[in-house]
């Protein structure tokens, strides 16, 4: 089998079959290394999704619980975590996360040193973080998911406001995977049309449309949660469309967990969602956005936010 058309996935929970489901649904790869520390959880999601093979695309899924099937994997997505317990602190539950991700990471630069490790794990950031400071690969080949689902349903809902296809909306949701992400609407454009000068209806007034789109898109997962208990088809597609540019190597722009550029004068080795081209090298570009005054400060302020975590969980 083919180290391209090879992928991993780690964690059979929710989220972890939710993306094997979707690379199979979106016929991406050949086969599909399922691991779970408990075996008989990833071979019972394994054989139910192999059932929607013959419907779909010939592809292979393999469940284990043994680093070394995953050796040849081009990329492996990781999704595994602990629960929070309960009177537990988020920090205290970072912490054991933290440990967890360690662990995974090391049996990773043993078992598939080549790999491109793409983070799903929350807290997101901090974990990217993380497995960057253990593992011996390079950054290049260790990035997360990161705002690409959030970037997804603000062009989605401003496509939907201003009757475009979503597919002519450019903007980015930048900074951290969390309450404090923010949208760059210093550089949105649809078509090529900056977003202040596109006529809008004569009632609309812009600056109220962008804090009522940006407020769907925070609110947007925790009203899942609190309907369903937790999200997992929408961030399961947002990792396949990842993973599919990566080994077909598509040069797509994503915004997705990464170390900042230097130039954004950010704490050194923050990690937070900003725009990159994809491929099969994994993040081949990092592109500098240019922030007005309030965004740039809104960074700054997601960076000192993240690093204080990442700072607290090393002491």
């Amino acid at each position: 089998m083919s180290d391209l058309t090879k992928i991993g996935v780690i964690g059979a929970g929710n989220v972890g079959a939710a993306i094997v489901n979707a690379l199979v649904l979106r016929n991406i790869g050949k086969e599909i290394i399922f691991f779970n520390r408990d075996l008989n959880k990833a071979i019972g999601e394994a054989m139910d999704i192999d059932d929607t093979i013959p419907l779909v695309s010939e592809m292979q899924i393999k469940a284990t619980n043994t680093y070394k099937d995953l050796s040849s994997c081009k990329i492996i997505a990781i999704t595994v975590g602990a629960r929070q317990k309960e009177n537990e602190t988020r920090l205290e539950l970072l912490g054991r996360n933290a440990k967890i991700i360690e662990d995974v990471v090391k049996n990773l630069d043993i078992y598939a040193p080549k790999a491109i490790l793409l983070m799903v794990s929350n807290p997101v950031d901090i974990l990217t973080r993380v497995a960057q400071e253990i593992s011996t690969r390079e950054n290049n080949k260790i990035f997360a998911s990161g705002t690409v689902l959030d970037t997804s349903r603000l062009k989605f809902q401003l496509g939907k406001e201003l009757n475009v296809n979503r597919k002519n909306v450019h903007v980015h949701v930048v900074g951290e995977h969390g309450d404090s992400e923010f949208a760059v609407w210093s550089n949105a454009i649809i078509g090529s049309i900056k977003l202040e000068k596109f006529p809008l209806n004569k009632n609309t007034n812009l600056e109220k449309l962008k804090t009522k789109i940006m407020d769907i898109v925070k609110k947007r997962a925790y009203e899942i949660i609190q309907r369903k208990g937790y999200t997992n088809f929408g961030v399961a597609m947002a990792v396949a469309k990842l993973i599919q540019c990566v080994i077909r190597d598509e040069k797509k722009i994503f915004s997705v967990s990464v170390e900042a550029n230097k130039e954004y004068n950010l704490i050194k080795d923050t990690v937070l969602s900003l725009p990159c081209v994809i491929g099969n090298e994994g993040i081949e570009l990092k592109l500098s956005l240019s922030f007005d005054k309030q965004e740039e400060e809104k960074l700054k302020a997601a960076a000192k936010n993240l690093d204080f975590a990442y700072s607290q969980i090393k002491n």
